[in-house]
């Protein structure tokens, strides 16, 4: 065989492979790094979720019988944690974009890689969190006997929640090579927003209209259709979610990328 016969792979397809590659690794090496010494490992994957779902049952349905919002009744425990994992998720995948620069200076510095994969990295591992939260409360759903007919939108719910989080991620790991104190500042907003996102509360009364301009609002209507066969939400808030979705994202890469030489001068 001639080396002219033998097919060559475009050098775009390479570089794609190379990248999904690294990104692959780069994610084994946070869920090591997380778990490395611990008794159990990787277990903590499925004990955290599962301890928190089973924490959160507990207290709505025993300690607190009456704490139920907006007369859902013994619904509400299915109402929160329905909420509650995908804010865990962006929670912590925010939390963890914010240093992500700086925590991997030595990464940066020494290895030719395409900077935004640190991004992209925490909020997959969030993501990864958060889907096996979501396969353990399933089988509560099921057992309470609520319709999974609208399940079809989770995997649309889970892809606008991650574009939004790289978006917000890309913009906070480029700013806190800049501003060290963001971490203090985007925790204190994180908690304002957790109360100002209807987790804890259906959305209803005189401040209806400000949650519109929520885009946590629509998000958490598409994993509670999802999960709970609740009403889809109106169309107006899925085209604003998904507007913004996708101007977050490409503005947070933009300015990700317009940043990055400055990034390595800095860390």
């Amino acid at each position: 065989m001639r080396v002219s016969d033998v097919p060559v792979k475009p050098a775009r397809f390479v570089t794609t492979y190379a990248t999904l590659h690294l990104l692959r690794e780069l994610i084994r090496r946070d869920f090591n790094a997380r778990f490395t010494g611990s008794a159990l490992g990787l277990a903590w994957a499925v004990l955290q979720p599962l301890s928190l779902v089973a924490l959160y049952w507990f207290v709505f349905t025993f300690m607190i019988p009456g704490g139920r919002a907006g007369g859902l009744g013994s619904f509400y425990i299915f109402f929160l944690i329905a909420g509650l994992i995908p804010w865990l998720g962006v929670n912590e995948g925010l939390t963890r974009s914010t240093t992500a620069v700086v925590d991997n200076a030595a990464i940066v510095r020494r290895l030719p890689l395409r900077s935004e994969l640190l991004v992209v990295v925490p909020n997959a591992s969030a993501m990864i969190f958060q889907c096996v939260g979501l396969v353990i409360f399933l089988p509560m759903v099921v057992v309470q006997g609520i319709s999974l007919r609208f399940l079809w939108l989770l995997p649309l719910a889970l892809l606008v929640q991650l574009t939004l989080q790289l978006g917000v991620g890309f913009f906070l790991a480029a700013l806190y090579v800049f501003f060290r104190d963001l971490t203090q500042v985007i925790g204190f907003v994180l908690s304002i927003l957790f109360y100002l996102s209807p987790i804890l509360y259906p959305v209803g009364g005189r401040f209806e209209k400000f949650f519109f301009w929520n885009p946590m609002t629509p998000l958490l209507g598409l994993f509670r259709s999802a999960l709970l066969a609740s009403p889809l939400p109106d169309a107006a808030s899925i085209v604003f979610l998904l507007i913004v979705a996708s101007a977050v994202f490409a503005g947070g890469l933009l300015f990700f990328r317009r940043a990055q030489p400055t990034l390595v001068d800095l860390i």
